[in-house]
């Protein structure tokens, strides 16, 4: 193999792959990024149990060939190089060396058949969404998934195609998040369901930049394809919950109140929550229109009070602090509703302008 491209086309497929390769995997393939020069283009591999990686670079392929090259050394290297002409040149020896105007490196390599192929689709869900929409639905529902990796079903998130919506959910069992958008889709009436890890629906939202994601799923695997890239992800197994029941049908109360002043009042309140309670509790007493948030802790006490809209029952009911902040990270609007059901039942916030998001949190008991 021997091939010319720049730097950064380097830089671009190794950022892409090696979000798939764990340097300390005790299996070396899965240590090593995969090249293969052909027809004037490298396809960089990564791969690990649980997912796989191509992105497709230009490059001027000179000779065809293929290697296993280990990924980190080789990564250190090609970020550390200068802005000009790579070549990389593969021996008969298992040695790539790297060439730049007049310095150049050497690497061993490993033989290209110890890596195994990855996996091809075979039939099922088969749809496209946005960039646009794929990116938003990760970040409005990822942040509510459980990081407990003994709870594995609750470190990913739910994907359900019904018709023509895709929806997501994340939940680590106290709170949940819920979002959905439109796909494109042969079949109108198809439904189908799949469960993949959070961490790898965002690594996949931030590779992603414009135009369209092509997905499909079938029982083990789903497969991503978008601009240069393409992804292979193992389905996590385990039954989601049926999150519908947890969702409340009717409130005895309903405020509505500016987000910014919302957050940075809660925000401001969480941090006399900080203390040895576990919990992080914050209280919320809606009252003839008004808003009072108040936590008392080790280090003191602090109270805010808001006006906001309130219709039916006045309410006293506490949350954790950073369930309620977090999902301001994710409500874009002016204004914000939170719906609550009872003392002990959970509340629903959203933004009024965004029917299709909903966020879920469970109250403490105090």
């Amino acid at each position: 193999m021997l091939i010319t491209t720049s730097k950064e086309n380097l830089i671009t497929a190794i950022n892409a792959v090696q979000k798939a390769i764990n340097p300390k995997s005790i299996i070396p393939m899965y240590s090593c990024i995969k090249l293969e020069a052909k027809e004037n283009t490298v396809t960089f591999t990564g791969a690990s149990l649980d997912i796989g990686i191509e992105c497709k670079i230009p490059v001027q392929v000179e000779r065809e060939g293929s290697t296993l090259i280990p990924a980190k050394y080789f990564s250190d290297i090609v970020r550390k190089l200068p802005d000009v002409p790579i070549t990389l040149d593969l021996s008969d020896s298992l040695e790539m060396t790297i060439r730049y105007e007049k310095s150049y490196f050497t690497l061993k390599t490993m033989e290209v058949e110890d890596f195994p192929p990855l996996p091809t689709f075979k039939g099922g869900l088969d749809f496209q969404i946005s960039s646009e929409i794929l990116k938003k639905l990760v970040r409005q529902t990822s942040f509510a998934a459980s990081a407990d990796e003994l709870k594995a079903v609750f470190t990913g998130l739910l994907w359900e195609v019904n018709g023509e919506e895709l929806g997501l959910v994340g939940t680590d069992t106290h709170r949940l998040a819920w979002g959905k958008g439109p796909v494109l889709i042969e079949d109108k009436e198809a439904k189908g369901s799949f469960i993949i890890p959070a961490k790898i629906a965002l690594e996949i939202s931030r590779l992603i930049q414009d135009g369209s994601c092509h997905i499909q799923a079938e029982k083990n695997t789903v497969f991503f394809t978008f601009e240069n890239i393409k992804i292979n992800c193992r389905v996590l197994e385990g039954n989601f919950p049926n999150y519908r029941q947890v969702i409340p049908q009717q409130y005895v109360t309903t405020i509505q109140a500016e987000s910014k002043k919302l957050r940075d009042a809660a925000e401001r309140i969480s941090l006399f929550a900080l203390s040895n309670d576990s919990s992080n509790t914050i209280n919320l007493k809606v009252s003839e229109g008004a808003l009072t948030i108040h936590s008392r802790s080790d280090i003191g006490f602090g109270q805010e009070e808001m006006e906001v809209e309130h219709s039916g029952e006045d309410l006293n009911i506490a949350f954790n602090a950073r369930y309620i902040t977090d999902v301001f990270k994710v409500i874009d609007g002016d204004k914000v509703i939170i719906q609550l059901s009872g003392q002990l039942s959970a509340g629903i916030m959203q933004d009024p302008e965004e029917k299709d998001f909903l966020y879920l949190v469970l109250p403490v008991r105090v």
